[in-house]
This record gives C-alpha cells, structure tokens and sequence, in this order.
C-alpha cells in the first residue's frame, strides 16, 4: 500500500467514503501499471466513474484490450444483464462486463452498477486491490503467528518454517472480523492467528491483516483437548443413563436443566415418552463417558424428522474444580511466574513459606 502512497493516518471512514479524485485515480492507476510491468497508462477523462476506471484498470493491468477481444457482444450483453447496465457506454461495456464477471467489481446491493456515479476512494481502493491479489501481484504472503516472549513476531510460514518478521513502525494493521478486515492501530497476538503480510524491500512487513486463532485466546488454547465433539446415537445415550433413567419410556431429548457457576452442566434432564429422569453433579460427565461437564448439546434428526443422535461438543478434560495444567503451562509460556498462575486459579489465597 505504501506503493499508492496511502499514509496510515488517512486512512478513515470519512476519507474513504469521499468520491475520489481524476488524480488520486491516475497515480494509482499508473501504479497498477507499473506493478503488472506494463507501458505508462494512456490519459482519460473519466477515471472516476466505473464505466471509464474499468477500461482504464484492464488497461493497467493486462496493457492490451483483454475484454474486447475475448468477449463478444453476446458474452457482453449476457454479463451486464443487471438494471443500470443501459447507462455504460458501448466502449466501456466489455471492460465492465468483464470485472463485474470475475467479481473484482461488485454490483451494489440493490443489483446496480451506478456508472453515471463518482466512486468513492474506498470502492477504487477495492476494485484495485482485489484484482492484484488474484494475480500475485501484491506480493502477499500467508503465515501464522507462533507464541512468543519478548514482543518479538514469529511466524509459520506455509513451508512449516518459523521466520522472525520485523514490522515496520508505519505498517498497516488490520484486524479481520467475519469476511471484512478492518485498520486498527495495535494488534494483540497470542499465537495460531492465520496472518497475511507484505515484506518491503528493506525485509520488514508493512502490511499484517489477522484473523482470530481458531482455538482462542485462552491459556489452554495449546491443548488438543482443549475442544472435543462426541457423537452418540439415542440407543446408546439411553443404554449409558438406563440406571438414572428408569420408567421413561423411550428416549426422546436431553436438556441441560441447570449450570453452575463455571458453566458446566450440574442438572441433565432426560426426557423420554412417559416421563422425565434427573442426573445430577459429576455423574452427569462418568454417566455419558465425556471428558467434561462444560458441553453443549446438538441433535440429528432423520428426513422424516425422527431424533437419531445427539452430539456434545464440550471444552477441557477433567472434574473442573481446580489447576489446568495446560492451561498453567500455557500461562507459563506467557511469561507468568508461579505465584501469579496459582492466584489466577485460587482466587483470594496467599502463599507462606511452611519451612
């Protein structure tokens, strides 16, 4: 991004939500052009509307007349079929078609293109952005981020190697939430992030776009037992509770009654076609052979709408009322000292030397 000579600071909803100027679109354009190693980019009166900035893009990017000489005026028509497509003059509809086709240039919401419209920076930053990425051009490496002591960036890369990465003190941050990315000014990391980055030519990252660690931010993130899924059918489920669960009737739901204040599950309601059977406290977890009390329960029905399993997906391995020692571990990697992880696991203690 530094290439489009975009300071971070300018970067903000008010100066990407204003219709971007002929100029800001003709140096970008000429560093499109310069980055897919093709000739200067040819003079244009109408940069910033979408009819004039797609001919001109294709340009910059492929040099010759990609979409007029591979598409045909059926192919083009057949592509531009949304409601304000009669608005893109002729000599401009093959560049657009062939955009919109590939999904670099989205339509609006209510299935419009608004050709007879300025675009705004952030929609050109957009188009731009989207089609260089699909070309490499960008540049953009794939990682994730390792724990690490220090402050120092260590990332995985996609060859199973851990790479040291230097960041620039003006690199753009940017922090993904669902399909969007968004700039932040920091970035805290814990470790198993998927992270995209550029590295500039002095070997430091000027670009880091993070993606929540699948697994957490918790201590215990570490662990493969941290998650688990267990699956069972009703016949099983019931021949497991048969001794808690008598005169019911057949099985026909498990409810979790009630929780405790650690969430876990401290009253199971099973529930058959004569009556409802309570387990309670940590027979609940030994009854059903699970690893914990701290589940939740989904439920499989056949196509004529019969239940036919329940799976309980659950976090941890063991009773709940004390020291994880993944989690402590994990702590441990945090830089925690040992009177620091006991207190976050004893609340309200002190530690005295006996001896």
């Amino acid at each position: 991004m530094h290439a489009f000579s975009l300071g971070t600071r300018r970067i903000t909803d008010s100066w990407l939500n204003t219709p971007v100027s002929q100029a800001e679109v003709s140096n970008w354009l000429s560093t499109v052009a310069r980055l897919s190693r093709q000739s200067a980019l040819a003079a244009s009166d109408d940069l910033t509307r979408p009819p004039g900035f797609s001919t001109a893009l294709s340009s910059a990017v492929f040099g010759e007349a990609r979409a007029d000489t591979l598409l045909n005026n059926a192919d083009v028509e057949y592509l531009l079929s949304f409601r304000d497509a009669v608005d893109i003059p002729a000599r401009n509809r093959p560049d657009v078609a062939w955009l919109v086709r590939d999904g670099f240039l989205p339509l609006f919401a209510d299935a419009t293109l608004r050709p007879r419209e300025q675009m705004t920076r952030a929609r050109v930053i957009h188009v731009i952005a989207r089609i260089l990425e699909s070309r490499g051009t960008l540049a953009l490496q794939k990682g994730t981020t390792r724990p690490t002591t220090g402050g120092a960036l260590i990332l995985r890369s996609t060859k199973n190697r851990d790479l040291p990465i230097a960041v620039s003190a003006d690199a753009y941050l940017f922090r993904a939430f669902g399909e969007s990315a968004y700039q932040t000014r920091t970035l805290t990391l814990v470790g198993g992030e998927p992270i995209i980055f550029h590295v500039n030519s002095r070997g430091e990252a000027d670009y880091l776009e993070v993606r929540p660690a699948p697994n957490g931010a918790a201590a215990d993130r570490s662990s493969p037992y941290a998650n688990w899924m267990a699956t069972m059918s009703v016949a099983e489920v019931q021949g497991r509770l048969s001794r808690w669960s008598s005169g019911i009737g057949s099985l026909t739901d498990l409810r979790v009654a009630a929780r405790g204040s650690s969430r876990r599950a401290i009253d199971l309601a099973i529930i058959g076609t004569s009556g409802t059977a309570h387990l309670r406290g940590g027979r609940i977890r030994s009854a059903l052979g699970l690893r914990e009390q701290l589940f939740v329960i989904d439920r499989k029905y056949d196509d004529s709408g019969r239940l036919v399993a329940f799976t309980f997906t659950g976090r941890g391995w063991g009773h709940g009322v004390g020291l994880c020692q993944i989690g402590a571990y994990g702590l441990a990697r945090q830089g925690l000292t040992y009177d620091k992880i006991l207190k976050a696991y004893y609340t309200g203690i002190d530690l005295t030397k006996m001896y």
